[in-house]
């Protein structure tokens, strides 16, 4: 199945933001990284490590995703969301209330994040897939800018909603 560019690329660019800013995030606040490695589980011996090849991955991913080697970055994508997915569907499942290490403000861990990283992945699937031989044009270029400014203002809004939805279940 080979997708028109257009569709392909749009889910190349959502991908590859989400990834380098969630490996800035964690980069730009290690002791808080190390605080969510922590509530997750990860052992402290393994911190270090972790600390090292998680961001490593997410920005690895995002820059192959915009190279000849597109197809190892989304399937490094996919395996790096459904992996965060399963961690956070364990520790939902048991009724763990902690920082899902999003990025930002703090967001509890929901069974809507876990659904919301499996989306991510199936568009991170889309972004591998091949592409038809249609060359792109300068509209859309324009298309692709719009949607990742419209699919990053979508996910900010899922996150304050979500923000908003904890913060009113912890006053009831």
């Amino acid at each position: 199945m080979a997708l028109d560019p257009l569709p392909a690329w749009i889910a190349v660019a959502c991908i590859a933001t989400l990834l380098a800013h969630a490996a800035l995030a964690k980069l730009g606040d290690l002791a808080l990284f190390r605080q969510h490695l922590a509530a997750y589980g990860v052992p402290e011996r393994m911190a270090p490590l972790a600390m090292g090849l998680l961001p490593l991955a997410e920005m690895g991913a995002a820059v192959l995703l915009l190279t000849p080697w597109r197809t190892t970055g989304a399937a490094l994508a996919v395996a790096l969301l459904l992996l965060y997915a399963a961690a956070m569907a364990w520790h939902r499942a048991r009724g763990r209330r902690l920082d899902c290490g999003c990025g930002g403000e703090p967001l509890p861990l929901s069974w809507a994040l876990v659904l919301r990283n499996l989306a991510l992945a199936a568009l991170a699937a889309a972004a591998g897939l091949p592409m038809t031989g249609r060359a792109l044009a300068a509209g859309d270029l324009a298309v692709i800018a719009a949607a990742l400014l419209l699919a990053t203002l979508l996910h900010a809004a899922l996150h304050q909603t979500l923000r908003h939805r904890a913060r009113l279940s912890l006053r009831s």
